[in-house]
């Protein structure tokens, strides 16, 4: 399979020297380890924030093809993840992973995936309400067999 570069990459190869000096979407872990991460984003956006932070990280020691290509299969494990999830596109995530490259195999490796799911306030406060009245059936039936008794 052969990578080639769209507009997309083309946008985010000219916006990684200024994503590393305005967004530190990653972290140097060692010479060829990188910890990148998103920050907070709708899940719609994670392929874009990572394959730009990846090339902020590695465009200056690791070949683009290789980046293309190795972080296209993170992108298909992060998206296999959220759908097993069931994470909508629209709900805000964090996303973090290792990333170090190895040079004899010119392959990108991946471990300690993170995604985190986050909630807004009226998310939060809509869930405690309908746990807090399934809790409240569930003490007033106990309360109709109390008293039957």
């Amino acid at each position: 399979m052969s990578w080639k570069p769209s507009e997309d990459v083309e946008r985010d190869k000219e916006r990684a020297a200024e994503y590393e000096k305005l967004y530190s979407g990653f972290t140097f872990h060692g010479p060829l380890t990188v910890e990148l991460r998103t920050g907070i984003i709708i899940a719609a956006r994670f392929a874009d924030k990572l394959r730009r932070a990846a090339f902020a990280a590695f465009s200056k020691m690791v070949p683009e093809d290789v980046i293309l290509r190795d972080i296209a299969e993170l992108n298909k494990t992060v998206y296999d993840e959220m759908i097993k999830r069931s994470i909508d596109k629209l709900a805000l995530v964090r996303i973090s992973v290792v990333v170090s490259y190895d040079q004899k195999a010119n392959k990108l490796n991946f471990s300690d995936l993170k995604i985190e799911r986050l909630y807004t306030e009226d998310e939060v406060n809509k869930a405690i309400e309908e746990r807090c009245g399934e809790l409240e059936r569930k003490i007033e039936k106990i309360r109709s067999i109390i008293g039957s008794i």
